[in-house]
């Protein structure tokens, strides 16, 4: 059963006072002695069982069978005893709290006892009729039936929310199960088209080198090819590693920008560098991801509009976010600097995801990208996965 208070049990409450009040307020009243003392008593053996009985829903079943035989030795005994003439309310309120509560069956048989003593009491008090007793008992079953049917209510609502819940999992599940269905159909779509595409030019590139080899061509040739037939590796490699991703594989991240550097340095004849600093430290998938793909997007960017320009990029830890900056010092050919496109779009996105910021915009004569993505620390960790990066390159 819950523990949550319903809204009955303010209304419980009420009534179990009403109950106390009543007979600590009635004819034989609350005195200090004799028959007002053990009335007092009584009233208090009933009051503080109920309020217990009903504010406290996960409680061991043997407190709740001793609480209702303390409410009922008090009411149903003690009570009329002392004050033939007091008040039934407390049997009513008894019978209503018997089905809500476990071992129901106990408790009701606790409650059917007490009614027959009850019974016992007024017929032999001689002051009551048979067709009052009868009244009183049915009176007591009609709140034992009200008692049960409030329970039942109660527990369909609480499986009325199981099954909501269960069926929000399951469409949750759904969900996850679609995307992961379609992610698996992108990553086979693109290791057909794309991994396969790239594997072809390795091959043709890697019998042109050989027969650059043998015929002994211009060195600038045999140069580009083999610098041609790298690139096509690197680019197999990197739509393996994509398709890896789609599948849900480990993501990349700046571990890999070493990588990134070697390739640009195979594609252009410019420098390119690559300093860390601070201390390396763990990031959610997201920045991870978002850093990796800004490098990669920035030296594509400046590999196709300033070819011939020097590259720096910048990998700085600090302690609560890393930050990573690529610059070019500009194209030597006017008019072929690196300007941002669709990819600056497509980094912004990343950053937002993570948690950060990219600007980009002209720097000197060339052209400068800014990434900030936050630190996620193992306390704030949501338990997802992480992603570990070596020492300072």
């Amino acid at each position: 059963m819950t523990t949550r208070i319903q809204w009955l049990t303010p209304l419980g409450l009420v009534m179990v006072a009403v109950v106390v009040l009543s007979a600590i307020l009635g004819d034989i009243g609350g005195a200090g002695s004799g028959a007002g003392l053990a009335n007092l008593i009584a009233a208090l053996l009933f009051g503080l069982p109920a309020v217990v009985f009903l504010v406290r829903g996960a409680l061991p079943e043997p407190v709740y069978v001793g609480l209702m035989l303390l409410m009922a030795a008090s009411l149903l005994v003690a009570m009329r005893v002392v004050d033939p003439n007091g008040q039934v309310t407390g049997l009513f309120l008894a019978a209503a709290f018997a089905p809500l509560r476990r071992p129901r069956t106990v408790l009701a048989v606790v409650v059917l006892l007490g009614m027959l003593s009850f019974n016992v009491v007024q017929l032999r008090s001689g002051q009551t009729a048979l067709g009052v007793i009868i009244a009183t008992d049915a009176g007591a079953a009609f709140f034992f039936l009200v008692g049960a049917l409030l329970r039942r209510e109660r527990e369909q609502r609480e499986q009325i929310g199981a099954l909501l819940r269960q069926l929000e999992v399951s469409r949750e599940a759904e969900r996850t199960a679609y995307i992961a269905g379609e992610r698996t159909r992108m990553a086979r779509e693109m290791h057909d088209v794309l991994a396969h595409t790239l594997s072809g030019l390795a091959l043709h590139l890697e019998a042109a080198r050989m027969l650059a080899g043998s015929t002994s061509p211009d060195p600038q040739l045999r140069d580009a090819v083999q610098r041609a037939h790298e690139l096509s590796r690197a680019g197999l490699e990197e739509s393996r590693r994509a398709v890896r991703a789609l599948r849900g594989d480990s993501l990349p991240g700046p571990e890999l920008i070493p990588s990134l550097i070697e390739q640009h340095r195979l594609a252009s004849p410019a420098a390119a560098s690559y300093t860390v600093s601070g201390e390396p430290a763990a990031l959610p998938p997201d920045a991870a991801l978002a850093v990796y793909r800004t490098v990669q997007e920035a030296l594509s960017n400046i590999r196709k509009h300033a070819a011939d320009a020097s590259v720096e990029v910048r990998l700085q830890w600090g302690t609560a976010s890393v930050d990573v900056t690529i610059s070019d010092t500009g194209s030597k050919h006017p008019g072929t600097s690196a300007v941002p496109g669709y990819g600056l779009s497509g980094m912004a996105e990343r950053a937002e995801l993570a948690g950060g910021t990219v600007e980009a915009g002209p720097y000197g004569a060339g052209f400068r990208v800014c990434l900030s993505v936050p630190i996620a620390f193992p306390a704030d960790d949501d338990g997802g996965p992480r992603v570990g990066f070596p020492a300072q390159q």
